[in-house]
């Protein structure tokens, strides 16, 4: 299955492509990813996905399978097995940030294939829960850099 999401980031585009690249930072910016380690050019960690009244949770590894900070574009290649033994799923995502208006633009173009009970819901529900999971994540990315920005800034004395 093919999904195409575009999701504005509060943030220069310099800076979330910077972020994107930084897996343990990243990591928790993704709502029910947690990141365990990592295994030479893999990153082990675990997700948990909601799809209609199915929960799936998922351990397995992600890695970069090429980064263009000229065109701010990453590939990024993800696998994993449900831990209860129900089904896997694997992914390869084209990550692209754009300049925008509102600062930046992250483009995700996902080739994926999902095997076991999330199977069951067709192409609509999982674009749904995708969309809705890629808005959190990219608030969650303005975030934490508009939180690191502030960090950063003195604090004004008398």
């Amino acid at each position: 299955m093919r999904l195409s999401n575009t999701v504005p980031v509060p943030a220069a585009p310099d800076e979330v492509f910077a972020l994107l690249n930084d897996v343990e930072r990243v990591a928790a910016c993704m709502p029910g990813a947690v990141l365990d380690g990592r295994d030479g050019d893999c990153w082990q960690g675990r997700v948990k996905v909601r799809v209609g009244p199915v929960t799936a949770a998922y351990a397995g590894t992600v890695r970069f399978l090429e980064a263009d900070a000229g065109q701010r574009r990453l590939r990024v290649q993800a696998r994993g097995a449900d831990t209860h033994g129900s089904g896997d799923a694997e992914a390869e995502v084209t990550l692209t940030v754009t300049e925008a208006p509102e600062g930046a633009r992250l483009e995700l173009s996902t080739d994926l294939v999902i095997r076991g009970k999330l199977a069951q819901f067709g192409k609509g529900a999982i674009g749904t829960v995708s969309t809705r999971i890629l808005q959190q994540f990219a608030r969650n990315l303005g975030g934490l850099l508009d939180g690191e920005r502030t960090a950063e800034t003195p604090a004004e004395g008398p």
